[in-house]
């Protein structure tokens, strides 16, 4: 992490199972692994079991990210909340599941939802 807690990329990890949205077909939903001082960066206690969980929901058509924490102990989901990035944070994220689309899927993140629509019938997947 920077001095000033913002996140860097050695601090994420995009998680390979990126999905679109079932509700929303232009969202993009992608697990971030955090590879930091969970503690220190959200001021939260975690127990000795417990694990910090971060979600993405990138909408690349409208250039909006929105970033999950669900504190989980092993055995139950606990707290959760929003965590707001910075411009900073929220640009890296953003860059890195383009990335990760990139080189898994050989799309750009607008390209993916509509691929995942198209093979979508109204029922379901077809």
């Amino acid at each position: 992490m920077k001095e000033n807690n913002e996140l860097e990329r050695i601090d994420i990890e995009v998680d390979r199972h990126i999905q679109v949205d079932d509700d929303n077909p232009q969202q993009i939903n992608a697990y971030l692994e955090l590879w930091c001082n969970v503690k220190k960066k959200f001021h939260t206690e975690l127990g000795e079991n417990s694990l910090l969980d971060m979600y993405a929901f990138y909408n690349p058509f409208e250039d909006t990210l929105k970033l999950e924490c669900i504190i989980d102990n092993g055995e139950t989901k606990g707290e959760d909340f929003e965590y707001e990035p910075t411009e900073d944070e929220a640009k890296l994220i953003k860059e890195m599941i383009t990335e990760k689309i990139r080189d898994d899927y050989g799309q750009t993140p607008q390209e993916f939802c509509l691929s995942v629509t198209e093979d979508m019938g109204m029922g379901g997947i077809t």
